[in-house]
């Protein structure tokens, strides 16, 4: 069967209108149902869906398909995964096909790494009754976690450096197998799990599969605190939200109020056990547009609730922006003494946490207090350099109503005027203010590595040497992103003109990156090493990055665990430059 006639006989038997009642109350008006759109706010429904033609149209935001569409963009998923939901609800055997390109990985892999991740998660599950797992045992005990907790988050251990190899080798999986899914590394001539001696976290993907793990060592004699698993072919930290899984089963019973993000695995199951059971956590602290996408799925309110100590207040206003600019009302519930959530509600009690996140503050104010702790004002020239700074902030607003609110504040703390301050803030009346933003220039896009540029050409004239995990490991987010997703997303559906696949149905601000890529010289003697060289480049160059936030991280807070994630990346920078290591 051809894989689109499969996919229209998945539409036929898909009901398009009970799917959509999962995640919306749909109403009837005359043959069609209406909601509020579930992909941008809105209080008067313009969202329609019309069961004889099994489609849906938001005559909103213009967002409108069937229901393989409707999944892909409500779960934040690509669209074989959507395939993949739906043909399992429906009982249909999804046929063979290519992922993404030559490199791709196709079903049965795919699958099969399923199958070896759910396999290892159940045994380490089973291993915590083991005689060998005391330790584990005792930390659960220590952080007074019920056996119902344990089995909702699957928790686990790995006992030994080779345990687990043999436990799947004997169900048939090979090392090489358990390489590709991160579970084993070598080092000589020995394979070994890289999580031994940790409590095992597992990592489930929105579509209920095992993707990763995450580890807490519990011995002295392992390095670094925390590991988690590498990106693999079925695992893309930047599009995982962890405990998405249960936000997801969560919704079903009913809109959620809000989402609270957590900083770690251990604050989001300290919180579900105190009956917080929204809560989710990012994949370390830098939150990224695709997790942002995916929690606008379950609810249009985040509470951010990272540690209290200075690096989780730095990943708190990275993350603000990056939730607030997909449209979603952000909160700060501010951890008291450098604490965080679980420290909270073990000392104080759950109503104490919950008091939190009732006074959580809006993105605003929690940006002007945190600016306020930097400066003293009750010297001259610190209070000048926090109203300037302040107004800056207020500036960006969109909601004058906001700006007006903001600068009194401001104008309180400082005791300069308010008719200073709407000035440094540009406060204009509406005609002035239009007038001023159409006699602005438009500001020159920002300059792109030439490296980059040759990659993400490479990839859109389907040259055979362009690895698709390498692009997906160097552009983890923003535009390059969405336009790698377009062109995977109409490969796999058969379109093979480079013109017709980009300039259809193309994601919001990708079109601003196309002359630069399509007019892009791809001539030369040695096209993949020239390929090779780039993502060589700009590994280095991401990994030298991620090393000066990392000893920054550590001046500020002096935990030790920056310093071994610093050598670890050193370390990676070093195989890069001598043997390629890629």
């Amino acid at each position: 069967m051809e894989f689109s006639e499969f996919c229209s006989r998945l539409l036929e038997r898909t009901d398009i209108v009970k799917l959509i009642s999962r995640y919306v109350t749909l109403k009837r008006a005359g043959s069609s149902y209406k909601a509020c759109c579930p992909f941008h706010n809105e209080r008067t429904p313009s969202f329609s869906v019309d069961p004889n033609k099994q489609l849906y149209h938001c005559f909103g935001c213009g967002k409108g398909g069937n229901a393989i569409t409707f999944v892909r963009d409500i779960e934040n998923i690509d669209t074989i995964d959507a395939i993949k939901m739906l043909a399992d609800e429906a009982h249909m055997e999804l046929p063979q096909f290519e992922r993404s390109g030559k490199r791709g990985i196709d079903k049965e892999k795919r699958l099969r790494l399923y199958a070896l991740m759910r396999d290892a998660a159940r045994h380490y599950n089973a291993n915590l009754s083991s005689p060998r797992a005391q330790a584990a045992r005792d930390y659960i005990q220590m952080r007074k976690l019920p056996p119902n907790i344990v089995t909702r988050f699957g928790l686990g251990y790995s006992i030994d450096f080779t345990e687990i190899i043999t436990h799947l080798k004997g169900k048939g999986y090979t090392e090489a197998e358990m390489k590709e899914a991160g579970l084993i590394d070598r080092t000589a001539d020995k394979w070994y799990d890289v999580f031994h001696g940790r409590l095992i976290f597992p990592i489930i993907s929105n579509t209920g599969e095992v993707v990763a793990f995450g580890g807490r060592a519990l011995r002295k004699d392992v390095p670094a605190k925390y590991r988690n698993s590498t990106q693999t072919e079925i695992f893309d930290k930047s599009r995982t939200v962890y405990a998405l899984n249960l936000l997801k089963k969560k919704r079903r019973t009913g809109p959620l109020p809000y989402v609270i993000m957590c900083e770690g695995y251990m604050d989001v199951i300290a919180l579900h056990k105190a009956g917080f059971d929204t809560a989710v956590a990012s994949m370390g602290t830098s939150l990224t547009y695709q997790q942002a996408k995916q929690l606008k799925n379950y609810s249009d309110k985040v509470i951010i609730s990272y540690d209290g100590d200075t690096a989780g207040q730095k990943a708190t206003m990275r993350g603000l922006e990056i939730l607030r600019e997909n449209g979603l009302t952000v909160k700060v519930a501010r951890m008291p003494d450098g604490k965080d959530p679980d420290e909270i509600i073990n000392e104080r009690g759950a109503d104490a946490y919950r008091k939190l996140l009732e006074e959580a503050l809006p993105l605003t104010a929690y940006k002007l207090e945190m600016l306020k702790k930097q400066y003293d004002l009750t010297d001259r020239d610190d209070k000048t350099k926090y109203a300037a700074e302040a107004v800056k902030c207020i500036r960006r607003l969109e909601n004058p109503v906001e700006k007006e609110e903001y600068l009194q504040t401001v104008s309180e703390e400082t005791g300069y005027d308010m008719k200073v301050l709407r000035a440094q803030a540009k406060v204009t009346t509406g005609e002035e203010e239009g007038a001023e933003q159409e006699a602005k220039p438009p500001e020159p896009p920002p300059a792109r590595d030439k490296s980059e540029t040759y990659l993400l050409a490479a990839y859109v004239a389907g040259k055979p040497y362009v690895d698709p995990r390498d692009l997906v490991e160097l552009f983890p987010d923003g535009f390059e992103r969405n336009l790698i997703d377009s062109v995977t997303d109409s490969r796999m559906h058969g379109m093979k003109d480079t013109a017709a696949m980009l300039y259809t149905d193309l994601p919001e601000g990708v079109h601003r990156l196309l002359p630069e890529i399509i007019e892009f010289d791809l001539s030369g003697t040695d096209d993949e090493k020239i390929y090779r060289s780039c993502v060589r480049k700009l590994k280095i160059k991401r990994l030298e990055k991620k090393c000066v936030e990392l000893a920054a991280a550590y001046d500020e807070t002096k935990d030790v665990k920056y310093l071994e994630q610093t050598k670890d990346c050193r370390d990676a920078i070093k195989r890069l430059r001598e043997n390629g290591g890629i």
